[in-house]
């Protein structure tokens, strides 16, 4: 992935100056300290900035690992709604295509006639009304509703 331009500007604006704030540092505390790691007997001399600048790293490694221990409950939450997702997505598909062939299926089927098991009739039933004459009786169309 690119960094834009302006954050890798301001990336260099921050990290110049601490540069040369850990490089004056370094060469302001050249003078050595004794480490004493008691119960051992193990004294070293050991120069001051190595043992502030270790101990920075330390700490930011420390931090670091912390960080992304914490994060793991994030990570599995987005992993998993990651599958869910390319779940639903097969899903969707499975049932456009689905939805294709069942559509598919009915134009063969409207385009190809079928010969119905009893014709309809031709004209309408006569029907004998009370007073004796015969009145037509017309049925509504199939698809009105």
């Amino acid at each position: 992935m690119k960094k834009p331009l302006l954050l890798k500007i301001l990336s260099w604006f921050v990290l110049v100056p601490l540069g040369a704030a850990m490089v004056v540092f370094s060469v302001v505390n050249r003078h050595a300290v004794t480490l004493d790691f008691w119960p051992f007997d193990y004294a070293p001399e050991i120069r001051l900035f190595a043992v502030i600048l270790g101990l920075l790293t330390v700490g930011v490694v420390w931090g670091g690992i912390a960080a992304w221990l914490a994060a793991s409950a994030s990570r599995r939450r987005s992993r998993d709604a990651k599958h869910r997702a390319n779940a639903a997505e097969a899903d969707a598909r499975q049932l456009k295509d689905r939805i294709g062939r069942l559509k598919a299926d009915l134009r063969a089927a409207q385009s190809v006639p079928t010969s119905a098991p009893f014709a309809p009739p031709t004209s309408a039933p006569s029907v004998t009304s009370e007073g004796g004459g015969t009145a037509q009786r017309a049925l509504p169309p199939a698809d009105a509703a």
